[in-house]
């Protein structure tokens, strides 16, 4: 069987993508029940969490679709960015419950997802800055 390289190169692509996605939803469930402990004072079951984590994705990918249908430039942007917050919250009130197994309210809910940001924010700050220290030392040493 003849492969083209253009074809193992989209197979690896493709692979690349679903590792990156697998991994980024274990990571952001981790640092979502990290961000419901830090507020509610008990940890959500972890699979829960990732699906809150996958739910919260799908339904901010409709809403970016919707909200840049309806508006362009800054104003979208900052109107997408209120909406994917909200929509976060939401996810977060109704998937993850409370350690009574209720709903932790939706104010709470808001704070659970503004820790998961700031921490998401730190976290790819940090990231980038190693990146570009490798990046910078490899490039230092051509």
């Amino acid at each position: 069987m003849d492969t083209s390289v253009f074809g193992a190169l989209a197979g690896a692509g493709l692979v690349t993508l679903l590792i990156g996605v697998v991994v980024g939803v274990a990571v952001g469930a981790l640092i979502l029940s990290l961000a419901f402990r830090i507020i509610v004072g008990s940890m959500p079951p972890y699979l829960r969490a990732a699906g809150a984590v996958v739910v919260t994705a799908i339904v901010g990918v409709v809403a970016a679709v919707i909200v840049g249908l309806v508006t362009r430039g800054f104003a979208g942007s900052a109107l997408l960015m209120v909406v994917q917050f909200l929509v976060g919250a939401a996810v977060v009130n109704y998937l993850l419950p409370s350690p009574t197994g209720g709903q932790i309210g939706f104010g709470k809910a808001c704070l659970v997802q503004l820790v998961y940001l700031v921490i998401m924010i730190l976290l790819g700050v940090l990231f980038g800055v190693l990146f570009a220290a490798v990046l910078g030392g490899l490039l230092a040493h051509a």
